[in-house]
């Protein structure tokens, strides 16, 4: 059919040339230059034109036709490019899930030519190096990357994760500040970089930033996490100050205005006890000690009446705390302590007896019995009470220990450097306490 349709346009085309022959026989001039010219018969001189038109037109349109092709074959070929580098991050990204991170690098290495030009597969080998504990070559890897891509702010917190491992806290941070600069209203940026400010020591830099985070937060849940952090950071803080006594000011300051935030009140009384003003820090102490009796007041304030030589204000003060805070019962075994050094062993025996039935069996309760019995001259039940603390020195004012990761410390601390969190470290006779009231 298709020949057909063509034989019979081309004979059409015949008898139309034929006819437009037939009607021009006549020649006309054609001036090809100023001084060439030719006189072909009029109907040759039109259909050369027509036919040079055709040629154009079909010329043009093949350019095209060709164009769109050219255009069409890349297009193929990038799509395949991409769908097998897709792929192959895809592989990868499992290879990673598995553990297998050597084969997943070769899978995002395969058809590149150094380092990749795309942000998620640099990441992604970035990642591999981490997770392999090599954070030196996670770091090149990010720096030619970036060098490639721009300032990625993925690529910038993965560069601050490695600076970080590698104990570079300061290149850590400025990597998190230029990722800040590309997206400043992540929150999770602002809590990377504050949490990197404070493993630097940065505590007024951190205190900054956390208040742009508490500008970002609407659910009061998060905000009362959140109040608790920026205690701690003013805590901190307070420290960079270079006068004692304002030092003194801004920790009383915080204590007042979060009466149970424990660091405060103890550091308070510290400073002011350094400076000289004893009956200042009892004062703030005591006050401390009316809103939750700490070991670690009950021993500043113990140590405190010692070195003036009045032993009996102390015994008072545990009488008084005890009335306060029955529920408290570390305060029962530091009494029962104070009652056995101060040498009212009678007294001291009626406290320990007293003990709740729980606390009474504690390996720290049985060292106070031995101790009592040691010093009233019973050897055989100094020695069966000591065998019953199984070697415990009873030594629980000495030391503490963190409640919330468990480091261990010789002297009472604000802050703790392992869980990065303020106000956890109690005395051990705290710790035998809580065991025995769950």
């Amino acid at each position: 059919m298709t020949r057909w349709l063509g034989a019979v346009i081309a004979a059409l085309f015949l008898i139309g040339a034929g006819y437009v022959v037939f009607l021009n026989p006549d020649p006309v001039v054609v001036h090809v230059t100023p001084r060439r010219s030719y006189t072909p018969p009029l109907a040759a001189a039109l259909l050369t034109a027509f036919a040079a038109g055709g040629c154009l037109v079909g010329l043009a349109a093949v350019v095209r036709a060709g164009r769109r092709g050219w255009h069409s074959w890349r297009a193929r070929r990038r799509t395949r490019h991409e769908a097998r580098r897709a792929a192959l991050t895809d592989r990868a990204r499992a290879l990673v899930w598995a553990g297998d991170y050597s084969r997943a690098r070769a899978e995002l290495l395969r058809d590149e030519r150094g380092v990749p030009d795309d942000a998620g597969r640099i990441a992604l080998l970035a990642e591999t190096h981490l997770q392999e504990g090599d954070p030196a070559a996670a770091r090149s890897l990010l720096d030619q990357g970036l060098a490639r891509v721009g300032l990625d702010p993925r690529l910038l917190d993965l560069l601050a994760e490695a600076a970080e491992r590698s104990g570079d806290l300061r290149a850590a941070g400025e990597a998190l500040e230029r990722a800040r600069l590309g997206q400043p209203q992540s929150p999770r940026l602002a809590r990377r970089l504050r949490d990197l400010y404070t493993a630097d020591g940065r505590w007024n830099d951190a205190l900054r930033l956390q208040g742009e985070i508490m500008l970002g937060i609407r659910g009061a849940a998060a905000l009362a996490g959140e109040e608790g952090t920026l205690r701690g950071l003013r805590y901190q803080a307070a420290f960079a100050e270079t006068d004692g006594r304002r030092v003194a000011r801004l920790l009383l300051r915080l204590a007042r205005e979060e009466p149970s935030f424990l660091p405060a009140w103890v550091s308070a009384g510290d400073h002011l006890a350094h400076a000289g003003r004893r009956v200042s820090a009892r004062r703030v102490w005591e006050r401390a000690l009316r809103h939750q009796p700490a070991a670690v007041l009950l021993e500043r304030l113990e140590r405190l009446h010692a070195s003036r030589g009045r032993p009996e204000r102390t015994t008072r003060l545990y009488r008084r705390t005890v009335r306060r805070h029955p529920e408290a019962q570390a305060v029962l075994l530091l009494f029962a302590r104070h009652l056995i050094v101060t040498g009212a062993l009678d007294q001291a025996s009626e406290a320990l007896a007293g003990l709740p039935e729980a606390l009474a069996s504690h390996a720290v309760t049985h060292a106070l019995w031995g101790e009592l019995h040691r010093r009233r001259g019973n050897d055989k039940l100094a020695a069966e009470s000591f065998a019953r603390a199984f070697g415990s020195d009873g030594g629980f004012l000495a030391s503490f220990r963190c409640t919330s990761c468990q480091r261990p410390a010789d002297t009472w601390d604000g802050y703790c450097p392992g869980c990065r969190r303020w106000g956890t470290l109690s005395a051990a006779a705290e710790w035998a306490a809580n065991g025995a009231a769950r």
